[in-house]
């Protein structure tokens, strides 16, 4: 998984969060850095023989303790194990059901709290998040208390090296990646066994490791944002101005069916905003086709018809930035409108390295054609917005799953030994968008399409399975598969905003709240954002989606809770909180709370939330409090196209694991993959990892 300032964030959750003013192109220098990207190759090439000479030295030494050559790790983001064995039972999965029945299957404990960049990241390291520092998709600004991106941030230091007017990509990358702790391809590199590591969230900026990388979540569009859209109407009144996760803009017509329109791109190098390219489109209404004129290229298209990825390259001065789109005519009449993908950054000419080596994303672009780069590619928010519909939704998903398919198969192809990684997205996104579909009474379903794509889950549990089969008829008999999916999936129908519960009960305030008295009501409609908070007197607030915190005196800015308060102050609220009851949607919202300290007992866990909450399934953080926002409703139905979720009560919403070799562990969990993956390959496991490999003997119970 899109959050208020941050959309494809987990899919996420709001309005475009920025990484930093222009980050997608003042960074750039993308000449200097293809250049640099083809002298790593040539000295790649030069050094293979010696490399090739180390791996067979190397493979020779663990090759008495290997249980495996290679191991392939098929990450199925969300694929969630009682829907897998419901369609198992009918004979609808049958290549699962072949490794089920072959090698082993269970449901795959997952993180607290159970998303994606923390199960993934768990997956990586083999720690919770308290051993690898990501604890939810955002975080907070302990200055500010504001929402931030919890996996990665510019590092303003690196900002402004240049040569004359152009910018350097030297003095490391400009991103830093927040994820810490080892990942077991780091330590296979060291090992000298190959990897081939594609698309793994919270992998961006790349790892620096000996082997391949491909980098996932978090990688910015050309904008710097986590994704932003652009839809283009003719004139009327919904025609203008920002919305949640893109940007409306209006078509100004030019003659006769033609209109001319402003595609927005990264920001000036002045804070001015944006740079501008024109658009040009001329509509035939008998033929009801589309006309594009984008950056010197022409293309037709009809209705519900994506174009291929389109370069466009904005220029400031000597400073390029490129970028890739896609077009969509999402209506020819009676209004003329198209919706644009977010900016992607170009593969073949990034601004900085979004792989390991840099030049990586170079190769797999001109073999098999530009694709997607942005983290959260798949738009959520334009079909939350109803910018586009649940067709395009799914044309789009497809599309990116087929170029994802061709870059694992490619490494699958050439890679004998050692270990392939993939995760697929789509078993995420589209169980997120279409699992109001399950539910004739969801209450997301209201004036939406019910039959047309009812299948769609379904469709996607069918195609998981093809893609195990064509991975299967691919193996030798030496080679285990792992098919691993961070947590599954559950119905999301109402929505809990903390933050409005804290100030019903005295715990948050807003600025002009009385000291004594009934606070006053906020009206429908309306959040008061983290500046309107009085954080003087406010003791606990929420923003992501894992818990809470305390606004702790020391720790925050103007925090209120002294330290030796703080331990009583987690308990009262833990027990005002559990069962907190739902009039309206009747039974309760949350089934338990876990303070910090009973869960985490790793080096960071001082950075996560105070509180962990396990929301009911068919509950969830809503979207307002999830960008820390405060409203007057403390439960409200969730009405957007993203039905379905997972940041629920962990023990709820379990993985799956399935294998082709029979395992011994009874209740494995995320932390168990990495060191399962080493231990076939006969690689020591590093003493920080707490997880332990799936296919050792289980330790001896205490009598």
């Amino acid at each position: 998984m899109p959050l208020p300032a941050l959309p494809a964030f987990c899919g996420l959750i709001g309005n475009p969060a920025y990484i930093g003013p222009g980050a997608g192109f003042a960074l750039g220098g993308s000449f200097l850095f293809a250049l640099a990207g083809m002298a790593l190759a040539f000295v790649a090439l030069l050094a293979w023989p010696v490399r090739v000479a180390v791996r067979l030295a190397r493979t020779a030494r663990r090759g008495g303790k290997a249980r495996a050559i290679r191991v392939v790790t098929l990450g199925l983001d969300g694929l969630d194990p009682v829907l897998a064995r419901k369609w198992m039972a009918t004979g609808d999965l049958p290549h699962l059901a072949r490794m089920r029945d072959e090698g082993g299957f269970c449901p795959l404990g997952t993180t607290w709290p159970a998303m994606s960049p923390v199960g993934w990241s768990t997956f990586a390291t083999g720690v919770d998040p308290s051993g690898h520092n990501i604890f939810d998709f955002l975080s907070r600004d302990k200055a500010t208390h504001l929402p931030v991106l919890s996996s990665t941030r510019l590092k303003t230091a690196s900002v402004g090296r240049r040569l004359g007017p152009i910018p350097l990509p030297g003095g490391g990358h400009p991103f830093e990646l927040l994820r810490r702790s080892k990942p077991f391809w780091t330590t296979c590199g060291e090992q000298g066994v190959p990897s081939s590591i594609l698309r793994i969230p919270i992998t961006f900026p790349p790892d620096r490791f000996a082997g391949k990388q491909l980098s996932a979540m978090c990688v910015p569009d050309l904008r710097g944002t986590q994704g932003t859209f652009t839809h283009f109407t003719e004139p009327g009144e919904d025609g203008h101005g920002r919305t949640t996760g893109g940007e409306r803009r209006t078509l100004t017509a030019v003659g006769l069916n033609r209109w001319t329109g402003l595609l927005p791109g990264p920001d000036r190098s002045d804070g001015t905003g944006p740079l501008l390219m024109p658009v040009t489109v001329t509509v035939d209404p008998q033929a009801r086709r589309a006309e594009f004129m984008l950056d010197g290229r022409s293309f037709t298209l009809g209705e519900d018809e994506y174009s291929d990825w389109i370069p466009v390259c904005f220029v400031e001065g000597r400073r390029r930035a490129h970028g890739i789109c896609r077009l969509r005519v999402t209506s020819l009449t009676p209004r003329f409108s198209f919706y644009v993908t977010p900016l992607n950054i170009d593969p073949l000419h990034p601004a900085f390295p979004i792989s390991q080596p840099p030049h990586y994303s170079l190769a797999l672009a001109r073999l098999h054609g530009r694709f997607a780069t942005l983290g959260l590619a798949e738009d959520t928010w334009a079909l939350n917005e109803r910018v586009i519909d649940e067709q395009a939704f799914l044309d789009q998903a497809w599309a990116i799953h087929a170029e994802r398919e061709r870059q694992f198969f490619h490494a699958l192809d050439r890679q004998p030994d050692g270990v392939v990684s993939v995760v697929f997205d789509a078993t995420d996104r589209i169980q997120h968008m279409f699992f109001r579909y399950l539910e004739p009474d969801h209450p997301a379903n209201a004036g939406k399409d019910t039959e047309r794509h009812k299948d769609a889950v379904f469709d996607l549990y069918r195609r998981a399975d093809d893609l195990v089969g064509r991975v299967l008829a691919k193996l030798g008999p030496d080679d285990v598969l792992l098919v691993v999916s961070d947590h599954g999936f559950k119905s999301f129908r109402r929505g809990v905003n903390l933050n409005a519960w804290f100030r019903r009960h005295g715990y948050l305030f807003l600025k002009d709240d009385p000291v004594e008295g009934p606070l006053p009501p906020i009206p429908d409609g309306k959040r008061c954002e983290a500046n309107e908070v009085d954080w003087s007197r406010t003791r606990a607030y929420t923003n992501g989606l894992a818990g809470f915190y305390l606004n702790i005196e020391g720790r925050e800015k103007d925090g209120c809770v002294p330290p030796s308060e703080a331990a009583d102050l987690k308990q009262e609220l833990i027990a005002n909180l559990r069962g907190l009851p739902d009039p309206e949607g009747g039974g309760e919202a949350i089934t338990e709370l876990w303070a910090a300290e009973d869960i985490y007992h790793g080096p960071y866990r001082e950075n996560g939330p105070d509180v962990i909450v396990g929301y009911k399934p068919g509950y969830r953080t809503d979207w307002d409090a999830a960008v820390g926002a405060v409203t007057d409703r403390i439960i409200s139905d969730n009405t957007r196209s993203w039905s379905g979720d997972h940041c629920m009560d962990p023990r709820q919403v379990p993985g799956v694991l399935f294998s082709n070799r029979e395992f011994t562990a009874v209740r494995p969990d995320l932390r168990d993959i990495a060191p399962s993956v080493l231990d076939l390959l006969g690689l020591p496991i590093p003493g920080h990892m707490t997880g332990r490999s799936i296919f050792a003997p289980e330790p001896e119970q205490e009598s």
